[in-house]
């Protein structure tokens, strides 16, 4: 469904762009608050160690930070790269989205769902875990959009409950089963909460498309480091991004497998 006010096609790609810097400064602070607990609205940024407010114009996206050298002002202490990495990425995937989906309602329902896999990857990255907070907060949204037939959303509320249980239960056997073979729990239940919130948005078949592109990289990925740090099967690995880039490949209409098979 288009939105309702139009713009020139360049107008509508430069507000994609900012704007997806903008929510990719705002994640980098949902990432660092939301698994300790601490509000993402207040207080305002603050500098380390002296934790001082930020002024607004060290508040711009990629801007403040490349003019910065990712450096703090006052203690010289250098700030880690994600922040420009996801400030960065939030607008390319945006606009990925975009031109795949245009000027519409789905485009804004995709760009949502992907912010949080976004802080959800990153999060997971930083500390082995998927806050409940985000991973249910989001499923119950995915679904009270899909009940109220929300405008842009892609499924109705029987593809978002069906979808939700296909990928929360596939997981969970998936979790179990491994638990059982090896003793180790090598899925968390987050990555099972991560799947049933993918569910509601993509359905049964952006589950298959993110468990097999997910388990695919995921397996790759973890060979490559296994080889380069000389660790056992036992090596930690997040999975939560790999599922993440899975549902991003099925948002973003890409036919890897046909791409593959044609390679």
């Amino acid at each position: 469904m288009p939105i309702a006010l139009e713009f020139p096609q360049w107008a509508q790609i430069l507000f994609i762009i900012l704007g997806g810097a903008c929510v990719g400064s705002f994640l980098n602070v949902v990432i660092i608050r939301l698994p300790r607990n601490r509000s993402i609205v207040a207080p305002r940024s603050r500098t380390f160690p002296w934790r001082s407010p930020i002024p607004w114009h060290r508040n711009i996206p990629i801007w403040s930070y490349v003019v910065s050298l990712g450096r703090c002002l006052q203690s010289g202490l250098h700030y880690s790269p994600r922040y420009l990495i996801v400030e960065v990425l939030t607008p390319l995937l945006f606009l990925a989205i975009y031109m795949v989906h245009g000027w519409t309602m789905e485009t804004l329902v995709y760009a949502i769902f992907t912010s949080c896999l976004i802080a959800g990857s990153f999060i997971d990255l930083d500390l082995r875990i998927l806050p409940d907070s985000l991973t249910l907060g989001a499923w119950a949204v995915a679904l009270l959009m899909a009940l109220f037939q929300a405008q842009g959303y892609p499924l109705n509320i029987w593809q978002a409950v069906f979808g939700s249980i296909v990928g929360y239960a596939s997981f969970w056997i998936l979790s179990r089963g491994y638990f059982w073979l090896t003793g180790d729990e090598g899925l968390g239940g987050g990555d099972v909460k991560l799947m049933g919130f993918i569910g509601a948005v993509l359905g049964i078949e952006g589950v298959l498309i993110t468990v097999l592109v997910g388990s695919l990289t995921g397996a790759v990925v973890g060979l490559i480091l296994m080889g380069i740090f000389r660790k056992g099967r036992r090596f930690p690995i997040p999975f939560g991004p790999f599922l993440a880039a899975g549902a991003l490949v099925s948002v973003l209409e890409l036919d890897l497998f046909s791409y593959w098979l044609v390679i």
